[in-house]
């Protein structure tokens, strides 16, 4: 019996080690990738921070994503590479002839990260601006307007960017749509003031479009509306 202890020690620690390095074999491509994503998480919260553009990082940073997609493709990658050629294409140092091609592939890793998870409102509405900025048909442009309110209606810190793409849009939007950018401004209104009243000097300094989307539903908001745009309170 005491020779057969140690034979059972030596082929359980034998069995322990094959599937450690089982377990290292299959987790090592996405510890790689996670790895490789770092500089560009990293970078990207910064400029959510600041807004300031990482142009002197941004081919190094698309690269590292880039790496982390083929070691292990995941949506949150792919997503993060979709941002990074997105703000190449709003960077002016980008060259005038690359920023097509820097939209066309934010456009292209956008929808591949919606394919896995399509739950994600801001790339929904990275992918309306983006056909938006190339002078797409409207109804692709309201496609994924539509998309980012249906996955996110409350997430505050996309409102004052669909009001803006909507307004745009308003003349080419069925009555569903105009609902939904309806709902956008007055919940918008409600919690950034300053933000929406910026959109609507810019969009609709005469609140022509407002008028159309609130007519008499509340008339104490547009009145409201019409005060911060000619400077009162």
């Amino acid at each position: 019996m005491s020779i057969h202890v140690p034979l059972r020690r030596y082929l359980a620690i034998l069995l322990l080690s094959v599937f450690c390095l089982a377990a290292l074999w299959f987790s090592g491509p996405r510890f790689y990738a996670g790895l490789r994503f770092v500089p560009v998480e990293l970078a990207l919260s910064r400029y959510f921070e600041d807004r300031i553009l990482p142009s002197d990082r941004l081919q190094s940073l698309i690269k590292f994503a880039d790496q982390a997609i083929k070691a292990h493709d995941h949506n949150r990658y792919r997503d993060g590479l979709s941002l990074l050629h997105y703000l190449r294409g709003q960077d002016p140092n980008t060259p005038a002839m690359e920023r097509r091609k820097a939209y066309r592939l934010s456009e292209a890793e956008a929808l591949e990260s919606l394919r896995a998870a399509p739950a994600r409102a801001a790339t929904w509405l990275r992918v309306a601006k983006i056909r938006a900025l190339l002078r797409e048909e409207p109804e692709t442009v309201i496609e994924p307007w539509r998309m980012s309110i249906f996955t996110g209606r409350t997430q505050s810190h996309l409102m004052v960017g669909r009001i803006d793409l909507g307004l745009q849009y308003l003349d080419a939007m069925d009555s569903e749509a105009l609902s939904m950018l309806r709902d956008q401004l007055m919940l918008a209104w409600r919690t950034d003031r300053r933000s929406v009243a910026g959109v609507l000097r810019y969009r609709d300094p005469g609140l022509a479009k407002v008028r159309q989307l609130i007519g008499t539903l509340d008339a104490a908001v547009l009145a409201q509306m019409e005060a911060q745009l000619d400077g009162n309170p």
